[in-house]
């Protein structure tokens, strides 16, 4: 042994609305008994109203109420990492928050909703389980009563991503033969041998009787419905910059004859069967108003699967050693954001602690199309241009493709959702500082201002395209923006309008703020040529 080294949980710190790399996770984890909430975690969630007042729950526990996380040895001084003799190899949560600190990742959060699953559990149960996870709609959004699983989003300003590695396994159907092996603690007292000449190989990590989740097309089918229902509450006005990251389900390959042929191209065209189904492609072309919507069903840029299945150097605790790839993407954005810029493409990023990945994609599924794509006529597109994917590259193992689920090119490049975000944030912030300013020419100017200084600073950062700002964007926040009745009821409108970098279509943006301090948003992208 070469040094000790103690690491705890560090301060928490300032919450900053400003912040693009912040994750929140969402799902099942084993409390470690006995554990208490460090002394700053439960001041944080007193002054957030979760242990006293109307809205206090039970801290024993730490059940549905938002954890910050500040590294993995915090997370671990709570909750089980996997591995112990109460774990069935479906530790997914831990085992994504540790990759995203693996990653990069500086900040989380976890909101605890049970136990992990039985594999063996009957669907009923994984189907109520799941629902526990999912938002409610019984009180809307802004009201605490009714922050419940990813729910709490709304009261988590600074999250940028949410990852909810249990959707898999709690859509997949149960199969036999999946019970957990327990491991057996050595017997009678700890004591000191002599060193001697035996074998001292490592013995092999523990592994899971069960197979990791595959999902049938029924399966699929109630998985596109959990994540349908998380995109349509991101869409909410005050949700919209934040982003659904979630781990593509292997399929179970049910044609057994076209399996034992050739077994990768026939999962594969399981998946692309799935895409077909479940993310449906807007019509070609923009509508009447020559806009493109943000989402078709699960076709949507809040949302970015990632695939395939990874090995990663602490997946062997969960069931084939496989772990969903979410927590793996999740930590690579946030630490993009933190090193590059979230408005940069990941793919710069190198994954760490990943060295295989399964199933092995083909090699048509892994390149980007010669050809631009034709959206809106469900042709079949390799999945490098709908899916996050991650693979082999003679470099090493990399992120092939960064790109959101939506179904066409304005929004499909994660990082043009990012930007987005990143200007809807700061909008926010500008809109709360102003929230009881006179709405006239002068606050109009003033947030004409601002703007501008916030698209200069990204045309600087070569986050828009143009040899000029006024090429790069344009800023509007005055009589022409707003209706008469815009000004009677104090709503102040601005249109933003920018060239986001290597994209060929405007991207409008518009803001408006009223008097009561809600905020809400319009993004539009226009099919005309920049």
């Amino acid at each position: 042994m070469s040094r000790i080294l103690f690491e705890t949980q560090r301060p928490l710190a300032q919450v900053d609305a400003g912040r693009a790399d912040v994750a929140c996770f969402v799902g099942l984890a084993r409390l470690i008994a006995g554990a208490e909430l460090p002394p700053a975690v439960q001041d944080w969630l007193a002054l957030q109203g979760w242990v006293d007042g109307p809205f206090a729950r039970p801290m024993d526990k730490i059940t549905d109420i938002p954890i910050p996380i500040e590294n993995y040895p915090a997370f671990t001084a709570l909750f089980d990492a996997g591995g112990s003799a109460l774990s069935m190899g479906t530790d997914f949560v831990a085992a994504a928050v540790r990759s995203f600190f693996a990653q990069g990742g500086r900040r989380c959060y976890v909101v605890r909703m049970g136990d992990p699953v039985n594999p063996s559990d009957a669907d009923d149960a994984k189907a109520a389980t799941l629902q526990y996870l999912l938002p409610g709609d019984t009180y809307g959004v802004d009201d605490q009563r009714g922050w419940h699983g990813a729910g709490h989003l709304a009261g988590l300003p600074d999250v940028s991503f949410l990852a909810m590695p249990d959707l898999p396994a709690l859509t997949a159907s149960a199969q036999t033969g999946t019970v957990g092996q327990t491991p057996s603690a050595p017997a009678g007292p700890e004591q000191f041998v002599e060193c001697s000449n035996e074998d001292l190989t490592d013995t092999l990590p523990l592994t899971y009787a069960g197979a990791a989740p595959r999902l049938t097309p029924g399966d699929y089918a109630k998985w596109a419905n959990a994540v349908q229902t998380v995109l349509e509450y991101l869409s909410d006005g005050s949700l919209r910059e934040m982003l659904l990251v979630a781990a593509f389900p292997m399929p179970l390959d049910t044609d057994v004859t076209a399996a034992s042929e050739d077994p990768t191209n026939s999962l594969t065209q399981d998946i692309h069967d799935v895409i077909l189904k479940q993310m449906q492609e807007p019509p070609s072309g923009p509508d009447n108003n020559g806009e493109i919507g943000l989402d078709i069903g699960i076709s949507s840029a809040f949302l970015q699967l990632a695939y395939p299945w990874l090995r990663t150097t602490g997946s062997s605790v969960l069931l084939e050693g496989l772990e969903p790839p979410d927590g793996v993407l999740t930590g690579m954005l946030a630490r993009n954001a933190l090193t590059r810029g979230t408005f940069n493409s990941a793919t710069k990023i190198r994954p760490a602690e990943v060295f295989d990945v399964s199933p092995v994609l083909p090699e048509q599924e892994t390149k980007v199309s010669a050809t631009p794509l034709v959206w809106g006529n469900n042709s079949s597109k390799p999945l490098v241009e709908r899916i996050s994917l991650l693979g082999p590259t003679p470099g090493g193992l990399a992120l092939l493709s960064d790109v959101t689920a939506f179904a066409g090119e304005s929004y499909r490049p994660g990082r043009i959702h990012r930007l987005v975000a990143v200007i809807l944030r700061t909008a926010r912030t500008l809109g709360e500082q102003i929230v009881f300013a006179s709405n006239g020419p002068a606050l109009w100017a003033r947030v004409q201002t601002s703007l501008v200084q916030l698209m200069t600073k990204l045309w600087q950062l070569n986050a828009l395209d143009g040899d000029t700002i006024s090429d790069a964007f344009s800023v509007r926040c005055d009589r022409s923006t707003m209706t008469q009745n815009d000004l009677d009821n104090g709503r102040l409108v601005a249109l933003v309008s920018f060239n986001a970098a290597s994209t060929i279509e405007v991207i409008r943006v518009t803001l408006a703020l009223e008097t009561s301090g809600t905020s809400s948003q319009n993004v539009a992208s226009l099919a005309e040529a920049s």
